[in-house]
């Protein structure tokens, strides 16, 4: 497993160690276990930039994820995907629900993988599947936090 972690929001500060634990519980609880991820923090600005230019929506919002899609030739790695995180976002949504900032990063972090792997939130029931899964990986990488 690989997990590439960038940040570009000198704003706030990432722990990558603690980044990458989440990633790893995440992805071997569901047998993921050859993957390579990107993972970048930017700010409000930078993802609303990128918001408007892939998905017409002229907003800032909290996490963006893009698939890789299939792999054609032999790699030791399959790269899942690259997941965008508004750390500005992560840092208002923690104070507005009480939170800190690092568990709303987790949140985050654990919704963009879902998405890579296939798990959606448009429609309601699908909403909820996806709302009970991250719940419960965030019980389960609490000690990290």
């Amino acid at each position: 497993m690989k997990i590439n972690i960038e940040n570009l929001n000198r704003k706030r500060k990432i722990s990558p160690g603690k980044i990458t634990k989440i990633c790893q519980v995440v992805l071997k609880s569901l047998k993921k276990n050859n993957i390579e991820l990107n993972i970048v923090f930017v700010s409000n600005q930078k993802i609303r930039s990128l918001n408007r230019k892939y998905l017409k929506s002229d907003r800032a919002t909290d996490v963006l994820a893009f698939d890789q899609g299939p792999i054609k030739e032999k790699t030791v790695f399959k790269n899942l995907g690259d997941i965008i995180v508004s750390s500005d976002k992560a840092f208002q949504n923690a104070q507005l629900f009480n939170v800190t900032f690092f568990e709303e990063i987790a949140l985050y972090v654990i919704h963009g993988i879902l998405h890579l792997l296939g798990y959606d939130d448009v429609k309601n029931k699908d909403k909820i599947i996806m709302k009970e899964k991250e719940n419960a990986f965030l019980k389960k990488v609490s000690h990290i936090f």
